[in-house]
C-alpha cells in the first residue's frame, strides 16, 4: 500500500499454541467424537490422550450414575446442537459435570464444575469441520 516491502511473517505453529494454552481445550468432530485435546484438558479430566481421542465425548464422560440429578450430558449436548444449528459459538453457564476417575477411596466419579465455550470451526469450503 505505501510501497514499503514488509517482511513475511512466519506461519505460527498452531499445534504448539494449542498445547500451550493454559485453558482446557478439546476438539470435537460434528458427531461429537474427540479429535484432539491439550495438556490442560488431560490434567483437568485426569485422562490420558490415547484413552479418549477417537471416542465420543458422552462415551468418555457420561453422567454420574450415582447422581440422579446429573444433567451435564444433556446440557452439553444441547449446547453442541445449538452450535451445529446456529453455526455460532455457545457459552454455557457454570454447571456441575462430574468426571469418571479412579480414586484411592474407590469412588468412580469426581465432582467438577465447568463453564464450556463451544465454538464452531469451519473449513475452507465453509463447512463445519470441528
Amino acid at each position: 500500500m505505501d510501497g514499503i516491502a514488509r517482511p513475511q511473517a512466519p506461519t505460527p505453529d498452531y499445534k504448539a499454541l494449542f498445547e500451550a494454552t493454559p485453558s482446557p481445550c478439546l476438539v470435537l468432530s460434528p458427531d461429537f467424537r474427540i479429535q484432539a485435546v491439550n495438556a490442560e484438558y488431560l490434567k483437568a479430566t485426569s485422562t490420558v490422550r490415547e484413552d479418549i481421542v477417537g471416542y465420543g465425548i458422552f462415551e468418555v464422560f457420561p453422567d454420574n450414575p450415582d447422581d440422579p440429578a446429573a444433567n451435564g450430558t444433556a446440557n452439553l449436548r444441547a449446547s453442541l446442537n445449538r452450535v451445529l444449528a446456529s453455526r455460532q459459538p455457545d457459552t454455557m453457564a457454570v454447571q456441575k459435570y462430574d468426571i469418571p476417575v479412579d480414586r484411592p477411596d474407590g469412588g468412580r466419579f469426581e465432582e467438577r464444575y465447568w463453564n464450556p465455550v463451544n465454538v464452531p470451526v469451519f473449513g475452507p469450503d465453509g463447512q463445519l469441520e470441528y
